[in-house]
């Protein structure tokens, strides 16, 4: 019987792992929000990545600071100057959420580093509509 569990558990794959890994993470109460503000780092970008009630926090925190050199952080992103959203269609073992905020960097200077980005809205939707950025596809959101 062991090993007929273990097997199915097997070839559940990683969906069973990470439904237990978030129900354990609720359980114990270690599933929380983490942000990446690419609005910093060696390549700024006018969003900011926030996933929510998750159990990789460390991990999501420690790849932004390490691939984009970006600000890394437990809990949302911030909320002034947001223009709106996108929440990226993708199934995550944990069951957490994706969305990337999209920021009014127009007022910064030239020197931000920032080169192409949204000023309205009707940008960010076009944006969360563009398969080439969003491969899984997203769905508008305004403002949080």
């Amino acid at each position: 019987m062991r090993r007929f569990l273990a097997l199915a558990l097997l070839l559940a794959g990683c969906k069973v792992g990470g439904f237990v890994a978030n129900t354990l993470g609720d359980v114990v109460g270690q599933t929380d929000d983490v942000a990446c503000d690419r609005r910093t780092g060696s390549e700024p970008a006018p969003f900011c990545q926030e996933v929510t009630d998750t159990v990789a926090v460390s991990q999501v925190k420690d790849d932004c600071i390490t691939k984009f050199s970006a600000a890394g952080t437990e809990g949302k992103c911030p909320r002034e100057k947001i223009i709106a959203g996108c929440k990226i269609h993708k199934d995550n073992d944990d069951g957490s959420e994706v969305f990337d905020w999209y920021y009014d960097v127009s007022g910064e200077s030239p020197d931000a580093g920032f080169k192409d980005f949204p000023r309205t809205a009707d940008d960010v939707k076009a944006l969360c509509e563009d398969p080439t950025r969003y491969e899984e596809g997203a769905t508008y959101q305004a403002t949080p």
